[in-house]
């Protein structure tokens, strides 16, 4: 007869098993997505800040420029600036943008509302705002 020993098997070793390392990948990989989203949006309104200062900019020296035809006693006209018109900042960069104001007398007071219509990697962008100036008929 045959001499058979019983072999045990020792569950001693210690370690990671193929699925455990491969879930923590997968949760690595969702995390660093997401820190990449977050950059990738950093980058893209650094990119676009510029521009949309340089029309709140724009918007402001007409609103500036209404003023003084306000003070000199001359009526407020509308404007209108043909869109993509080059305007030169003050960095000496060209912003193209097209603008329209348009006043109005609420309460006897003057309010003039601005568009500045620009664009952005080919996307067409507005900012727009409302002052009120002064107490005048339009």
């Amino acid at each position: 007869m045959v001499n058979m020993k019983i072999i045990k098997n020792n569950k001693s070793q210690s370690g990671f098993t193929l699925i455990e390392v491969l879930m923590a990948m997968l949760v690595l990989t969702f995390g660093l997505l997401a820190i990449a989203a977050v950059f990738a949006q950093g980058g893209i309104i650094l990119v676009n800040t510029p521009v949309q200062l340089a029309a709140k900019e724009l918007a402001y020296e007409f609103i500036d420029e209404i003023v003084v035809i306000k003070d000199a006693g001359l009526v407020v006209p509308a404007v209108y600036v043909e869109p993509e018109t080059e305007f030169i900042r003050a960095n000496g960069r060209t912003f193209l943008a097209g603008v329209t104001t348009a006043p109005t007398s609420v309460d006897g007071e003057l309010r003039v509302e601005i568009t500045v219509t620009y664009w952005i990697n080919g996307i067409e962008r507005k900012y727009e705002t409302a002052v009120i100036i002064g107490d005048i008929d339009v």
